[in-house]
């Protein structure tokens, strides 16, 4: 069998593994403590938080049938919260396609996914090494684990320009995408809050996005839990700023909007996404290079969102199976 490694155990990741499982020696690697990426939970005691990806959509049949499966399977439910659109100051209900969520957490539906398969977590790959036609990873800690046939990159591009090679036929294309920053400030009270929304989605402000997470589907109703989103250039000017003041800026935008002092709340917690959603993407399936056995794949090929992130995986995985 091929043997091949996936560096990326966010939903790109498992995608690939999935569909080429059955064909080839199959390895991922991710440098966090668990499997999603984006779709990903944060705890603090009786609070839980999406903290990454909110909710998503399906239009691809492809990808409806994986969001049908994962139904199924009691991982993935419909979201029919009360969304709101705040623009120039007037609020309209903010109309799209269904929403989906994981259940009882977002990360439920890659955590299913991952079962079977071999995953090294807590594993930060530094560098590839290629010789004699076979590659290498080394890590951070100095481990190194070889003789892999093809690499799949299943992380965010900018990570994915530093770990391939300058020889990478595709690297044009990942040097053009740009990716965006995102600061997710986590709130949490104990008992029910009713704000008159479940998200709010806000342009020309500090924030913008919010969403009651405790409002989706199978989540602990004794508590509310809001999940609060930066814009993106915001988050991009103040990527590096003090998080203290970036914390506060959140909290004074969030109160004004929710008409409570978000600033009180028993609980408060600030993530930075460095790499959250995309402005520029290749717009393609995935960026492969035969000749040296290296795909790179993400929700950034195909413009951000889960769905793409879905459809991404299955590219990489058929044009690395098309050689086997």
């Amino acid at each position: 069998m091929f043997k091949i490694a996936i560096i990326g155990a966010g939903l790109s990741g498992l995608t690939a593994a999935h569909q080429l499982r059955h064909v080839a020696q199959v390895m991922l690697f991710d440098k966090s403590r668990g499997v999603g990426g984006r779709m990903s939970t944060r705890y603090a005691g009786d609070y839980e938080f999406d903290h990454g990806a909110q909710y998503f959509t399906a239009r691809d049949p492809r990808f409806q049938n994986a969001v049908e499966a994962a139904i199924e399977q009691g991982v993935v439910a419909p979201w029919q919260g009360r969304a709101v659109y705040k623009k120039d100051g007037e609020m309209t209900a903010d109309t799209g396609g269904d929403r989906f969520v994981g259940t009882p957490r977002m990360n439920s539906w890659p955590k299913a996914m991952a079962e079977g398969l071999g995953i090294s977590l807590g594993a930060r790959v530094s560098k590839l090494k290629r010789d004699n036609k076979k590659w290498t990873l080394a890590f951070e800690d100095g481990q190194e684990e070889g003789g892999f046939d093809y690499i799949i990159c299943a992380v965010p591009s900018v990570q994915a320009i530093d770990l391939l090679p300058n020889e990478f036929s595709c690297m044009a294309a990942l040097k053009a995408t740009k990716m965006e920053a995102c600061f997710a400030l986590m709130v949490g009270w104990v008992g029910h809050h009713d704000f008159g929304w479940d998200t709010l989605r806000v342009n020309n402000d500090v924030n913008a996005w919010l969403a009651v997470n405790s409002a989706k589907p199978n989540r602990n109703e004794s508590v509310t839990t809001l999940m609060v989103h930066a814009a993106p250039d915001w988050s991009n000017e103040h990527a590096e700023a003090d998080r203290a003041w970036v914390q506060a800026q959140m909290e004074a935008s969030a109160s004004a909007l929710c008409s409570i002092d978000v600033s009180k709340a028993p609980h408060l917690s600030l993530h930075r996404w460095l790499y959250a959603s995309v402005s520029k993407s290749p717009e393609q399936g995935t960026l492969y290079d035969p000749a040296l056995g290296l795909a790179a794949c993400g929700d950034w090929c195909l413009g951000g969102r889960v769905e793409g992130a879905y459809l991404s995986g299955l590219a990489a995985a058929e044009a690395v199976s098309l050689r086997l």
